[in-house]
Order: structure tokens, then sequence, then C-alpha cells
């Protein structure tokens, strides 16, 4: 589970619409930024599936905004 912390203040501005907010770059977890894992001497490297080779993730958060039919 994430442990980073940042708070957004959900206000909505105007029209309702969706919105989406995208985090700072972050070293992968999974590979720890290496981007790849070596499968043995003389074999191919693996990238890695989380990070795409890339060897950083980033969060996306998408807030959809929708009328409340609650009575």
């Amino acid at each position: 589970m994430s442990k980073k912390r940042e708070m957004i203040i959900l206000e909505p501005d105007g029209r309702i619409r969706k919105e989406a907010f995208c985090s700072r770059p972050m070293t992968c977890p999974y590979c720890n930024g290496r981007g790849q894992f070596f499968s043995g001497i003389g074999l191919p490297e693996i990238e890695c599936p989380d990070c795409e080779g890339t060897g950083e993730v980033i969060a996306l958060v998408t807030i959809d905004w929708k009328p409340n039919k609650e009575p």
C-alpha cells in the first residue's frame, strides 16, 4: 500500500467535470529504479512490469464529479 502523503482539497470550481492529478515521478519500488531484472548469466534482462523499464512510476488520481442523488 502507498505510504506517501499528499493532501488534495476537493472543491468543485464552476461546472463539474472529470479531473486528474499526477504525482511527481518516484523510484519504482519493485525493481528499485533499475527498470529491469537480471534473469541469469548469459540470459537477456527482463523488463520490470511495473515501471516498464523506466525505473520510475507516477500516481494518477482521477476525480469524477457526479450529482448527489441521495434524498
